[in-house]
Formats: C-alpha cells, structure tokens, sequence
C-alpha cells in the first residue's frame, strides 16, 4: 500500500510540473489535433510533446475520434513529439490499476522518476507487465522521428498520420 501512495505522490508531483507563465516554469501555448494509425483514428493514445529545452512534456490522450488536447500545452518551437499505446499483459505488472492508477499514469509516473532532466529517457514498458502497440519509431522518445513546429500562438491542427508497419 506504501509503494501505490509513493507512486500517487509521484503522479501528481508530475502533473504538477511544468507548464504555463507561472515562475519558473516555460511559456506554453494550447496545442490540439488528431491521431491516425493507418489511416484511422488511434484512440487511448498518449501523446507528448518535449519542448525545445528537452524538460518540459506536454500531455495528452487521444479520444475515440483521435483527438487530443495537451493538458498543460507545449512550449513554442521545435517539439520532439512522442506517441505511446500501452496494453497490460495478462500476467500483469507490479501495479494494481484497480487502485486507481491507470497504465498511463503508471508509465508518467515511472518517466517522472527516470531522470527528470533528459525527457529521452524510456520508460520500460515491459518491466510494467505491459506491451507497447504503437511501432517504436514513434513511441520511444529517444528514436522518434515526429516534430512539430509550435507556433507563438498555439494551433488545433497538430495532427499526425502513423503506419503500423
């Protein structure tokens, strides 16, 4: 029960990080679009944008019709963009989503706590008793290819087209 409250602490300590025109933190700007896989719109999908700095990560989750909105937005500029599905196998993991932490979360609060100043670093899915469904040269941020220009004042048209071979 220890380890769940340590690893809600460390998911809101990560949502709380970042974002907006707040001290310290950078300037963000709303960033919205829609996720295809081979053509079709890719739901339950994590989307996230590294900023310029390499630090900040925007979030956020497609919807059934692909969409997305990044929670805390994205830093104007030249964003690495990385796009991750994750599915819990069957043998499970070494969280309990019944708990109240989902696979999503589990995965962020597991980044969070890799190495808060190189947003690269992976998180090993496979250690969480889950499978990657999304090719790795668009859901490992160290080997994805996807950018995005942000611009100064945000868009609703970030979208990308992914193939799953």
């Amino acid at each position: 029960m220890v380890a769940y409250g340590m690893l809600g602490a460390c998911v809101l300590l990560a949502a709380g990080c970042g974002g907006g025109d707040g001290a310290g933190g950078p300037k963000t700007v709303d960033v919205s679009g829609t996720v295809f896989m081979d053509g079709k719109p890719l739901e339950g999908a994590d989307v996230r944008f590294i900023g310029p700095d390499g630090k900040f990560i925007g979030y956020g989750r497609t919807d059934a019709s692909g969409k997305y909105t990044l929670v805390q937005g994205a830093v104007p500029g030249t964003n690495k963009v990385y796009i991750s599905k994750i599915e819990e196998s069957e043998t499970g993991g070494e969280f309990n989503y019944e708990e109240g932490v989902d696979p999503g979360q589990a995965a962020a609060a597991m980044q969070a706590m890799a190495d808060p100043e190189d947003a690269t670093d992976a998180v090993d899915v496979e250690a969480l008793g889950q499978k990657e469904l999304i090719p790795d040269i668009y859901s490992d941020p160290a080997k994805t290819k996807l950018t995005f220009q942000v611009p100064e004042g945000g868009t609703d048209s970030a979208n990308f087209q992914l193939t799953s071979k």
